[in-house]
């Protein structure tokens, strides 16, 4: 067979395990880049995300795109019986997911042939595989056979970053940086390969010998202020952002970054000199909404409307201000003023959409908003009208669930339960929901069996579904059926052994009845080891301790509990112990604001009786 044969053969050959080598080094590609906080898109504040240009596009530190791709210098070489059966043998051996042996049996032919593209379709195998090691090795003979195809450079040191080969990597990025035409794009090319390192620490490392060269360069003090909070040092983050400040003192990118890391460690300051940043750059708009987002967060709502007004009176045409407006009158407890915001809001994009102009919002968020002040406000008809405004697919089960609750909190459950046997479901997850919420509208309604028999024809519907299986144990424990609350929480305990509460559930359960109480203490740690700052696991691990007879580390786990969530049931149990352990003031004390909390809660009724205790 001739040379141009065996060239169109190896092109023709199918590619087998889906996976082309464009896919597998995205994947390599893809670094945190410059994370920086952004306008918000689809109805928040900005949140830590990469910031947006003027036309919306993405800005961070990448390369520009990669133009046509080289045609890489092809060997001659004789296309043997032999040759082209381990070819197709290792095709055939990756479609039947043999992707290891195919890999190094090509990875040997690119070797010996000399042919990149043998190499290429190796590192492709491995890299579907997720075989790290040997992609390594693909992209080494694959660099080795074609040195000057950036690609196979460029995989070959993102997978040594990626196999844990440091040594020599950051001398190998500098010189590849000093050659470069764009050392900007080189400098993220260095971080999108270093990316890859599991040691962040390792990484920073290997980035400053990278960049040694050059530190006169803004991008090179932001990519390694990037590396440093990924390290965990953010006092180095803000450093370097300061020094990218320095040499550019226009970059709103680099504000943007030190703000980031100020918030944490120096939130007074970060603001301060973000400020002072957009008193000289008024027009930087990303900085500011993270400032927003900022006061947002520590409940200065004034400042954050402050400047919110501000954006909008030297931009009125920015209509997400005025959503942003609405955002915080309505996080700030100002719903008159929030429902004028976000009314307008809507009444401008309607406007927009029927002139017919591009880029108009969904109003899903801002429907869900007004919704819930409507809520709020006891104006449930209102809310009812607004949910079903929803149009957005994802959102729409959402609303009709909403909507559904609605009507059984107004008294008419017949027509809650019609609108949810209404609402279409194709996944089983969705099916649980509708169940759920029956169950959450008739259990308010005070309709016990009813609850029963929703939740186990679900269960019978839908097996195995960790929701239906928790609220219809707790449901059995409440009526006394305890062998099968017991069954259905050590069968979902099999089901999702991070099932925190189902643990908890249990262990409660034997400590409340006071059974087998090392048992209990057992499955209460448990649950504690998978989440410990939940209050009711720890009001569980105070209460068992209580059963055995250790007051001191009840006391203890229960002040825990009722310091992070200021519960009645928790009051009830902490104040029982305080009781018996002679600290009589204090117990009634809780006891006293868990009754003007729930006056009516049948379990501080039941402890004052069985106590002898009086408020």
């Amino acid at each position: 067979m001739s040379l141009i044969s065996y060239r169109r053969g190896l092109a023709s050959l199918s590619l087998g395990v889906g996976l082309s080598l464009g896919v597998g080094l995205a994947v390599l590609a893809q670094t945190p880049d410059v994370v920086v906080p952004a306008p918000a898109g689809g109805g928040s504040l900005p949140s830590l995300q990469p910031a947006k240009g003027p036309n919306g596009e993405t800005l961070m530190l990448r390369p520009p795109p990669a133009g046509p791709r080289r045609t890489p210098e092809l060997p001659s070489v004789e296309l043997t019986g032999e040759l082209l059966f381990q070819i197709l043998a290792s095709e055939i051996a990756a479609q039947r997911g043999a992707t290891d042996a195919a890999a190094s049996t090509l990875t040997d032919l690119a070797v010996k042939t000399r042919d990149p593209r043998l190499a290429r379709r190796a590192l492709e195998f491995s890299m579907a595989a997720g075989d790290f090691p040997a992609a390594y090795l693909a992209a080494q003979a694959w660099s080795n056979i074609d040195p000057l195809d950036p690609e196979a450079k460029q995989a070959e040191l993102s997978l040594a970053a990626a196999s844990g080969r440091v040594d020599g990597l950051g001398a190998t990025l500098r010189e590849r940086i000093r050659t470069a035409n764009d050392k900007p794009a080189a400098i993220a090319r260095a971080q999108r390969v270093l990316a890859r390192i599991e040691n962040k620490q390792d990484a920073l490392k290997v980035l400053e010998t990278a960049l040694s060269d050059v530190l006169n360069l803004p991008e090179a003090h932001i990519a390694i202020a990037q590396a440093a909070g990924l390290a965990g040092d953010t006092q180095r983050g803000m450093a370097e952002a300061r020094a990218a400040l320095a040499l550019r003192p226009q970059w709103e990118f680099a504000a943007m970054l030190l703000l980031q890391f100020g918030i944490e460690t120096e939130p007074d300051r970060a603001i301060q000199d973000a400020r002072q940043f957009l008193g000289a750059q008024p027009e930087a708009r990303d900085l500011r909404l993270m400032v927003v987002r900022a006061f947002a967060q520590r409940q200065d709502y004034t400042s954050a409307q402050t400047e919110l007004a501000g954006m909008a009176k030297r931009n009125p045409e920015d209509f997400e201000v005025l959503y942003l407006q609405g955002l915080i009158a309505y996080q700030s407890g100002q719903l008159d003023q929030a429902k004028v915001f976000l009314n307008q809001f809507l009444s401008i994009q309607a406007q927009r959409a029927e002139a017919g102009a591009s880029g108009v919002p969904d109003p899903t968020n801002v429907l869900l908003l007004l919704a819930d002040i409507a809520e709020q406000q006891k104006q449930p008809e209102e809310a009812f009208n607004l949910l079903s405004r929803i149009e957005e697919p994802e959102a729409r089960l959402t609303a009709q669930l909403r909507q559904a609750v609605l009507r059984g909190q107004q008294g008419d459950v017949p027509a809650a339960r019609a609108l949810l046997r209404a609402i279409p479901t194709s996944e089983d997850s969705e099916a649980a929901l509708v169940a759920l919420t029956e169950a959450q509208v008739l259990r308010r309604a005070g309709q016990t069996a009813e609850v029963l028999s929703v939740l186990e024809a679900a269960n019978k519907r839908l097996p195995d579904t960790p929701d239906i299986m928790y609220e219809l144990a707790m449901l059995y424990e409440r009526e006394g059926r305890m062998t099968e609350m017991e069954t259905l929480l050590r069968r979902l305990i099999v089901l999702q052994p991070s099932h925190a509460h189902a643990f908890n559930a249990l262990g409660y359960s034997l400590a409340d009845r006071n059974e087998r109480l090392d048992e209990a203490r057992t499955l209460i740690e448990k649950a504690l080891s998978l989440s410990p700052d939940d209050a009711f696991i720890l009001d569980s691990m105070g209460w068992v301790y209580y059963r055995q007879g250790n007051n001191t580390q009840a006391l203890y786990f229960l002040r825990r509990a009722y310091s992070i969530r200021q519960d009645t049931e928790i009051a009830v149990h902490l104040g029982e112990v305080l009781w018996v352990s002679g600290q009589r003031d204090e117990a009634r004390s809780l006891w006293q604001d868990a009754n003007r909390q729930e006056p009516a809660n049948a379990s501080l009724r039941a402890t004052l009786t069985r106590l002898g205790a009086t408020l």
